[in-house]
């Protein structure tokens, strides 16, 4: 090891950019890291770290993520003085206040900033000019925030989006708009989604949560359902632009629109709890299977409403509108449609002894979630523990090692297992909660109330509770065919597992894994077939 007066001071170099444009230019991260290099080599300083930021330099530095790793990384080594390169002083900060404000903080861990372009000095006369300097470095950033949103409002009070292009949609360079935003491979996703909820295809924004998942709309990435939300609320979808935190009206855009707008105020309605169609409220429960009976000539729901005439002589009718279809205008009175769905239900009766062993069957799975959640967060806590001990063992050896080679080792090995340590605790945290029993077991019983009988709960039932039974009975919406009845009806797990037993008892509980691909029904009161493709 060298004597300690041999040993040149070291020091930590600071960069920020404000946009990712700036990295591509002259003034981007590499070349004030390189710039602050040449100033430490110059001064005789031993780079040991740089931190690199690609936000703001307004407002609390604490929210740029580089600086507070700085001041952390500071803290971990409190036997050390640092010195902080910046490569200009308004990397150091934007805001008069929180530049002071920084000051006193590397003052407070005795580490001194050194700037290419200014000279910090601790008198009265430099404390002066440092304010000034500061002062006008927050003056700049303003006005230059100032000239930015003045120009995006300007473009979009144009009918132009000045800001990052949203989910569906690329900015494209043309030539008579300059830049506009042009629809891409998701834009047809989004399209679909958004169409989907205003004709009534999905019943739920869940329901479109799912079709998003399906399509793999984010490319693996989780997606929830604020995301579904913010797509359904976005009125650029629609081909206007609006803006009222600017006071910016809503006003057509010139880009190209994927949904119309009329079925953005639908989906407005719907998520606002409002009237989604025109008939009321009593002719919408007069029609329970109205958006969950597919036409089976298109992949869209059935519609329905009564003739015009008197209401004695009135009529209800199903029929399909979408555009297109062959079926489109041809109608399937009510009476027809909802008998044959009756029939349908009647012939989903499970067992009394089937049901008790599925029900059972699903409390195992229950109390096996549970014990596994236990058992994995018990080993989660117990790892947890074992590396805080490792910490503790190899803090004692970096504090006793005698040299600094040794003490380095030591410190990048307790560097790797707090990371660990880190990761250990996010996923204790995040264990999955496991509701109670006794919740548990409350529901699986309403939920069994229906699946035991779902003709009774479907005739007994209000336009609500109908509404429960088709979700609780089925696992997506039932293709209806006008001359062959129903064609496809997939089951709720439940009722499938029912089926299994039914089929091929011998396979026990291995039986809930296997998911069936459909249940096929013939028509006009015949004899269920159940199909099972394992």
């Amino acid at each position: 090891m060298k004597p300690p007066d041999t040993l040149k001071p070291e020091a930590l170099i600071y960069a920020r950019v404000s946009s990712e444009r700036q990295k591509k230019e002259g003034h981007g991260l590499d070349s004030q890291e390189h710039r602050c290099r040449e100033y430490a080599i110059t001064n005789g300083y031993v780079v040991e770290k740089v931190f690199s930021d690609s936000s703001s330099g307004g407002g609390d530095f604490m929210e740029r993520p580089a600086m507070a790793d700085l001041l952390a990384y500071i803290d971990s080594k409190p036997h050390k003085e640092y010195t902080v390169i910046f490569d200009d002083l308004k990397r150091f900060a934007r805001d008069t206040a929180f530049h002071l404000k920084l000051r006193t903080t590397l003052k407070a861990r005795n580490a001194t900033p050194k700037c290419l372009n200014f000279i910090f000095e601790d008198t009265p006369e430099g404390q002066f000019v440092e304010t000034i300097m500061a002062a006008g470095n927050e003056l700049e950033r303003q006005q230059n925030r100032r000239q930015v949103i003045q120009k995006q409002k300007a473009r979009l009070e144009r009918g132009y989006w000045p800001f990052f292009p949203p989910p569906g949609y690329a900015n494209q360079p043309d030539a008579i708009h300059g830049r506009i935003l042009t629809p891409n491979k998701l834009g047809l996703i989004i399209k679909e989604a958004l169409e989907g909820f205003s004709s009534g295809r999905f019943q739920e924004q869940t329901d479109v949560l799912n079709f998003l998942r399906q399509r793999d709309f984010r490319n693996g990435k989780k997606i929830h359902l604020s995301t579904v939300k913010r797509l359904l609320t976005r009125i650029i979808y629609a081909g206007y632009i609006e803006y009222p935190d600017w006071e910016v009206s809503r006003r057509k855009a010139h880009h190209e629109a994927l949904i119309m707008l009329e079925t953005y105020e639908k989906n407005q309605d719907r998520l606002n709890g409002k009237a989604t169609v025109r008939t009321g409220k009593r002719t919408r429960e007069d029609f329970p299977l109205r958006g969950f009976l597919i036409c089976s000539h298109c992949p869209n729901p059935y519609t329905a409403s009564w003739t015009t005439k008197p209401k004695g002589y009135r009529r209800g009718y199903y029929r399909c509108n979408q555009p297109g279809c062959p079926f489109k205008g041809k109608s399937i009175e009510k009476s027809v449609v909802e008998k044959d769905f009756d029939a349908l239900l009647k012939r989903i009766k499970p067992k009394v002894e089937v049901m008790d062993l599925t029900k059972a069957i699903f409390m195992k799975k229950w109390e096996d979630r549970v014990s596994i959640n236990n058992q994995r967060k018990d080993e989660l806590v117990k790892e947890l523990g074992s590396i805080e001990e490792q910490v503790s063992a190899l803090s004692i050896r970096a504090a006793q090692a005698k040299s600094e080679q040794l003490a380095n080792a030591y410190e990048n090995e307790i560097e790797k297992l707090h990371n660990k340590k880190l990761l250990l605790q996010e996923r204790i945290g995040s264990s999955v909660k496991v509701i109670s029993k006794k919740s548990f077991e409350t529901a699986l019983n309403q939920v069994f109330d229906i699946l035991k009988d779902p003709y009774t709960a479907w005739s007994k039932g209000d336009f609500g509770f109908k509404k429960v039974v088709l979700k609780v009975v089925f696992a997506a919406p039932v293709v209806y065919n006008k001359n062959s009845g129903f064609e496809t009806a997939i089951l709720s797990l439940p009722l499938r597992v029912f089926e299994l037993f039914t089929t091929s008892k011998s396979q026990g509980v291995e039986m809930l894994g296997i998911e069936p691909r459909c249940n096929r029904y013939l028509p006009n009161g015949s004899t269920v077939v159940v199909i099972f493709e394992v």
